[in-house]
C-alpha cells in the first residue's frame, strides 16, 4: 500500500474522528486483525475489544464502531460495521489507480485459474493477485489495499461469504474483466437454489462497463446463452459446446493432458502437466482472459505447459514405502467430487482407499450429493472408504450396492488418522477428498510424515 493521509481513509470509511491525531498522519499499512498490526498502521477493529491491544502493538490510529472513553490513541468511529468500513476504504483506494482488475468467481477452479493467469500476465506487465494466506472475507479488500501505482493488473479471487457479497465485491473492485467458472451446487444451503447462486455470482458484473469482457464456461448450461442478461461483452470457453475459445482434448494420461485450443481462427496445441477435464477448463479460462488482454498465444502456451498442480487439487504425493496419495482436499463440491472419482479410477494399487469428508453448504441437495459421491468412488474401484462428517452415512449408503467396497465411518479426521497410522501398506493408493472444514491435509502429514512424504510436482508461488 502506498502512503496515504489517514484523514482521507477515515473519510472513505466513512467515519468521524473522536480523538484525531495531533499532527498529520500518513500510513502505508491497514491491519484488519491483530496478527497484521505493524507499528504506524491504521487498525480496523473487526473483532470487538481488540483496539487497545492493537494500539499497544504500535497501531497509530484505530477505526471502530464504538467510542472508547478511557484511551488516548487516535480513534475514529465509523457509521457502519467495521468490515463495511474496510470495504469502503478498499474501494476508495482502488479508484486511485488505473489498474485493470480481473475478478474470478465460480464453483470450481478459481485458485488454479488465478495462478495460471497471474503467471501469464506477469510476463508482459506488473501484476498482483489475491494471496494464499488471505481468507475469503478479507481477501478482496486486502488485495485492493495492496495495489501500488506500478500495478497494471490485479487478479482478484472472489469466494462466497454471505448473500450480497459478490455485488459488494464488484462495487469496490470495479472489475475490468470477470471470469465465472461455473454455477455449481455449493451454497444452496445458504442461498436456496442454483438460480439464486447464478444471480449472486453474476451480480459482481453490475459495476462493469458495457465493453468489459465477462468470460463464462459454455459447458455450464446455466451460464450458456446469457448475453442478454449481462452488462458486458460475453466471451465463452468450453469443450463440448460451440464457443469463442474451444478446447479439444487430444489425449489424456494419468498425469497430463494434451489439448488443442481454438481461438479466433487460430489453433494452439498445449501439453498440460495437469490431469483431468477440470484442469482443461481452468486452462481455457486463463487462455481466454489472457488473449483478451493482448497476450500472444505462444506465450500463453508456454506458461500453461510449465504449470503444475497446486497443493490440494488433484496433486500427487508419494512416500518412500511406495504409497501413492492423491491430495484433493482443498475443497469438495459435487462437480469436483465427480472429477476426483474419474481420476481415482485411473489408478491401480494393492489397495485403493478413499478418505472422504462431507461437502459443505449443499442444502437440500446434500443427501443425494453424498450418496452419489459414495457410488462414484465405489465405481472407481475403491476397496475401502473411510468417511467422516455429518453425511458419512449417506456416503456409505451410496457405496452399499458395491460388494467390493467396504466402508468404515469415523467421528472425525483425527480418528481416521489414527486408523491409517496403524494400517499403512506398500502399494496403497489413497484419495483424500473433503470440504475445507475437515482439514484432511493434516491427516496426510500425520500419517505419512515419517515415510519420506514428497509431492510429485508442485507449482511453487513466484
Amino acid at each position: 500500500m502506498q502512503k496515504m493521509n489517514v484523514d482521507w481513509l477515515v473519510q472513505a470509511a466513512p467515519a468521524e474522528w473522536v480523538r484525531p491525531p495531533e499532527s498529520e498522519l500518513l500510513v502505508s499499512w491497514i491491519a484488519a486483525s491483530l496478527s497484521e498490526v505493524r507499528p504506524g498502521c491504521l487498525y480496523l477493529e473487526l473483532i470487538p475489544g481488540t483496539a487497545d491491544e492493537a494500539a499497544a502493538k504500535g497501531a497509530a490510529a484505530v477505526i471502530s464502531d464504538r467510542v472508547k472513553e478511557e484511551e488516548n490513541y487516535p480513534l475514529a468511529v465509523c457509521k457502519c460495521a467495521p468490515y463495511d468500513a474496510l470495504c469502503g476504504i478498499a474501494g476508495w483506494y482502488r479508484r486511485q489507480f488505473h489498474t485493470r482488475v480481473v475478478a474470478i468467481a465460480g464453483a470450481n477452479g478459481k485458485t488454479t485459474v488465478r495462478e495460471m493467469l497471474y503467471r501469464i500476465l506477469s510476463t508482459a506487465m506488473k501484476t498482483t493477485r489475491t494471496h494464499w494466506e488471505q481468507n475469503i472475507d478479507l481477501g478482496v479488500p486486502e488485495t485492493l489495499l495492496g495495489l501500488d501505482a506500478d500495478d497494471r493488473c490485479a487478479i482478484v479471487e472472489m469466494g462466497f461469504t454471505s448473500p450480497g457479497s459478490f455485488k459488494r465485491f464488484g462495487k469496490i473492485c470495479r472489475p475490468s474483466a470477470a471470469i465465472i467458472t461455473g454455477v455449481g451446487g455449493a451454497h444452496t444451503g445458504t442461498l436456496g437454489s442454483r438460480q439464486d447462486i447464478l444471480n449472486e455470482r453474476l451480480s459482481l458484473t453490475d459495476s462493469m462497463s458495457a465493453g468489459d469482457p465477462v468470460i463464462l464456461c459454455a459447458d455450464d448450461p446455466m451460464l450458456y446463452d446469457l448475453k442478454s442478461d449481462i452488462w458486458g461483452d460475453v466471451v465463452y470457453y468450453g469443450i463440448d459446446t460451440p464457443c469463442d475459445v474451444k478446447g479439444t482434448i487430444v489425449r489424456e494420461e494419468r498425469d497430463s493432458t494434451v489439448m488443442d485450443i481454438s481461438s479466433y481462427g487460430k489453433t494452439t496445441r498445449v501439453h498440460l502437466s495437469l490431469p483431468g477435464r477440470g484442469n482443461c477448463y481452468n486452462a481455457l479460462a486463463a487462455f481466454a482472459a489472457a488473449v483478451m488482454m493482448g497476450i500472444r498465444e505462444e506465450t500463453i502456451r508456454s506458461i500453461l505447459e510449465e504449470f503444475r498442480p497446486l497443493p490440494g487439487r488433484l496433486s500427487l504425493m508419494t512416500t518412500a514405502s511406495g504409497v501413492t496419495i492423491i491430495d484433493d482436499c482443498w475443497t469438495s463440491t459435487p462437480d469436483s467430487m465427480k472429477e476426483a472419482a474419474a481420476y481415482f479410477a485411473r489408478f491401480n494399487g494393492k489397495r485403493k482407499i478413499a478418505v472422504l469428508g462431507s461437502m459443505e453448504d449443499l442444502g437440500g441437495e446434500s443427501i443425494a450429493a453424498h450418496r452419489a459421491a459414495g457410488r462414484r468412488i465405489a465405481q472407481a474401484g475403491a476397496d475401502l472408504i473411510l468417511a467422516c462428517g455429518v453425511h458419512a452415512q449417506d456416503i456409505a449408503e451410496g457405496a452399499a450396492p458395491f460388494s467390493r467396497t467396504r466402508v468404515h465411518i469415523f467421528s472425525g479426521a483425527n480418528e481416521i488418522a489414527q486408523y491409517l497410522r496403524t494400517d499403512r501398506k506398500r502399494g496403497d493408493v489413497l484419495l483424500f477428498k473433503a470440504g475445507r472444514n475437515t482439514h484432511l491435509e493434516g491427516v496426510i502429514r500425520y500419517v505419512y510424515h515419517d515415510q519420506g512424504l514428497q509431492r510429485v510436482s508442485e507449482s511453487a508461488e513466484k
